[in-house]
This record gives structure tokens, C-alpha cells and sequence, in this order.
């Protein structure tokens, strides 16, 4: 028998890092566009439990000013939905490794819509660039693959996704 880990896992206890300095400028300014810190909730939809990267994301956001909701992995795209609604993010990231983003993917942005938000998605995982195109045409906001690993610039793409979706 095995004991599975408390949820979520890995934000904990990480210390601030002196390279995100530009980007923490990027979102104090929206912050004062928005009225508060942006929320930003993380996601990590379907049965795959590699939620490093997802983290790795969660702990710079949460460092560069936003105010991060992640809730750990293995979550139902109804989960995700209801998580963003009620805590009235101003962005939705979901990371999928599990090759389910085809279906995870186009599940959140219904359910955000018929809920009436108007929160982006931005998706990050093992996309196929075919696959990032059909994402991109659901809706989806950005997509995130592998060659895009300078947290930094990742950090001011988020920013500049949450202004584009208030204009």
C-alpha cells in the first residue's frame, strides 16, 4: 500500500527569485489596471500526475505579483471551471501532459462560457504544433510547448494575454 500525496504539492516554501524583477513591474502596473492583484488560476486537468512544470509556473506567477489559485492535478475540466468562476480569476492556464488536450482543452472554455466568463486560457504541455492550431482556433489564448521555457518571458505573455481579453 502506498500513501498518495496531499494535494496540491510543491508551492510551498519557495523562495522569491531576484530574476523576475522586470516582469513584477508588468504586473503591478496591471494590478492598478485591474484594481487588484490578476488572479490566476492553474490547472491541471485529466489523469497525468507530472505537475513539476505546472508549478515551476504557479510558484513564478505567485512571485511576480499574481495572485495564483492551484488547486493540484488529476482535476475534471468541471472542477477547473467551477475553481475559476468562483474565484473570479482573470486568466486560466492549464497544463497537460497526458495528450488530452484536445478534449481537456475545448471542455474548460465551454464550461467557462456557459458559466458566462470571460477568463482566458492558456494552455502549456506536450502540444503538436497541428494540435496548438486547433487549440488556438477553440479559443485557447496562448499555447505553451517546451520551446517556450524563459519563465520570465512566459510571466510577461500572461500579462499581456489578461489585457488583451479587457479590451
Amino acid at each position: 500500500m502506498y500513501a498518495q500525496a496531499s494535494q496540491p504539492t510543491g508551492l510551498a516554501g519557495v523562495a522569491p527569485s531576484a530574476s523576475a524583477d522586470g516582469v513584477r513591474a508588468h504586473v503591478r502596473e496591471l494590478a492598478a489596471e485591474l484594481g487588484h492583484p490578476p488572479r490566476f488560476l492553474v490547472g491541471k486537468p485529466g489523469l497525468d500526475g507530472h505537475s513539476n512544470g505546472a508549478e515551476q509556473i504557479a510558484v513564478r506567477a505567485r512571485d511576480a505579483g499574481f495572485e495564483v489559485i492551484y488547486q493540484g492535478i488529476r482535476l475534471t475540466p468541471a472542477q477547473i471551471v467551477a475553481a475559476a468562476v468562483a474565484e473570479d480569476v482573470d486568466l486560466v492556464g492549464l497544463s497537460v501532459l497526458s495528450g488530452s488536450h484536445l478534449s481537456a482543452v475545448p471542455a474548460v472554455l465551454r464550461g467557462l462560457r456557459e458559466a458566462g466568463s470571460q477568463a482566458p486560457v492558456v494552455v502549456g504541455g506536450i502540444i503538436p504544433e497541428n494540435d496548438a492550431e486547433v487549440l488556438l482556433k477553440a479559443g485557447a489564448a496562448r499555447v505553451f510547448t517546451p520551446k517556450d521555457f524563459a519563465l520570465s518571458d512566459i510571466m510577461d505573455d500572461l500579462v499581456t494575454v489578461i489585457r488583451s481579453a479587457q479590451l
